[in-house]
């Protein structure tokens, strides 16, 4: 497992503050957050590519917060993967082998293993530059794995990717990681990359880590506006909350009064994800029902969103083989909201 404790980093201007994180042994974590958030930072420190200015980094509960990266036992497959020019593909993959003290003859069998994984025996005698960029993950992800890693970093690694082949390269990542046991920390930027592979996920912002856990909470239950703005929760109100009994109350917001499924008291600002709205449904009996007017329909392929005035502007994400036929710009529906959709940020 990971733990990092107090973790700071300075690199010019930009500064890793005070990060705690836990990464279970055997988990694949996905590091998210917006360009210039820290994450590529953070995962060179961990790796040892950076120094720490306070903190500690724990790998198995040993802590390697100073220590060579050779002799970290961690796998990195950086953003560009690096792979070398002048070696060719099964010299690349034995790299890290062979820097250890290993015989050429030696690495070369103790590849095997990774090149039959990854099946990408027919590029061993291939140079780098010949590889598209599917073969070039491939190979940068072998020579990572070729040490048999504690730990495994990937950097953007279906970046460079196009959309079809960055699922089919996800699938697999999630695959090889399953089988092999690894705990993996993966960078992204991408929610649907980060719901693919992740058992946990960390929002990271300026340098700083806002929230970790499951992507369903995160999506669900975010703890800030940035949190929730990140994940793309466009639903994002301010009201005032009055207690009710049973662990309800009821928010006054521009487009209404809503029951929510919360104890909350005085002003707050909530989030309403929108693929948990509802339009033209008949209701539940302790439902929110507003009626609101369509203003935009767009078309996102795998769903359609939706904007409606109802005093604000309120999103749904909706099917587009139930939804969208029946409905029309200008016209004005009924929109359900479950009491226990609406979350109350903190603070």
């Amino acid at each position: 497992m990971l733990r990092i404790e107090g973790l700071e980093t300075v690199a010019g201007d930009f500064r890793l503050q005070a990060v705690d994180l836990a990464a279970p042994g055997g988990s694949y974590g996905v590091l998210l957050g917006p360009p210039g958030s820290g994450k590529s930072i953070l995962v060179e420190t961990i790796c040892g590519l950076r120094r720490p200015t306070a903190g500690r980094i724990l790998i198995d509960d040993v802590d390697v917060s100073y220590d060579d990266p050779r002799d970290r036992l961690v796998g990195y497959v950086p953003q560009d993967y690096v792979l070398f020019p002048g070696k060719r593909v099964a010299e690349n993959i034995a790299f890290g082998l062979r820097s250890r003290g290993m015989s050429r003859h030696e690495a070369m069998e103790n590849i095997k293993w990774v090149v039959d994984l990854l099946h990408i025996g027919s590029l061993l005698d291939r140079w780098p530059k010949t590889l598209s960029g599917g073969e070039q993950q491939r190979v940068a992800l072998a020579r990572a794995l070729a040490i048999k890693p504690r730990l495994l970093l990937l950097d953007e690694p279906v970046s460079a990717l196009d959309e079809g082949l960055r699922e089919r390269v996800c699938r697999e990542l999630r695959l090889f990681q399953r089988e092999l046991g690894i705990t993996t920390i993966h960078i992204s930027h991408n929610i649907e990359e980060a719901l693919a592979v992740s058992d946990w996920a960390a929002v990271l912002n300026k340098g700083q880590i806002l929230q970790h856990g499951p992507m369903n909470d995160l999506l669900r239950h975010p703890r800030s506006e940035t949190v929730a703005h990140f994940l793309r929760s466009e639903n994002i109100f301010s009201g005032e909350a009055q207690s009710a009994s049973g662990g309800h109350s009821f928010i006054t917001f521009p487009g209404g009064e809503l029951d929510a499924s919360c104890t909350s008291e005085g002003p707050v600002k909530f989030v309403i994800r929108p693929e948990l709205i509802m339009i033209g449904e008949r209701a539940g009996q302790h439902e929110n029902v507003i009626p609101a007017r369509l203003t935009e329909i767009a078309d996102r392929g795998a769903y359609m969103r939706l904007v409606l005035e109802a005093g604000t502007p309120i999103t749904i994400f909706t099917s587009v083989r139930d939804r969208s036929p029946a409905l029309t710009v200008g016209e004005t529906y009924n929109i359900t909201i479950p009491p226990d959709s609406i979350h109350v940020l903190e603070g």
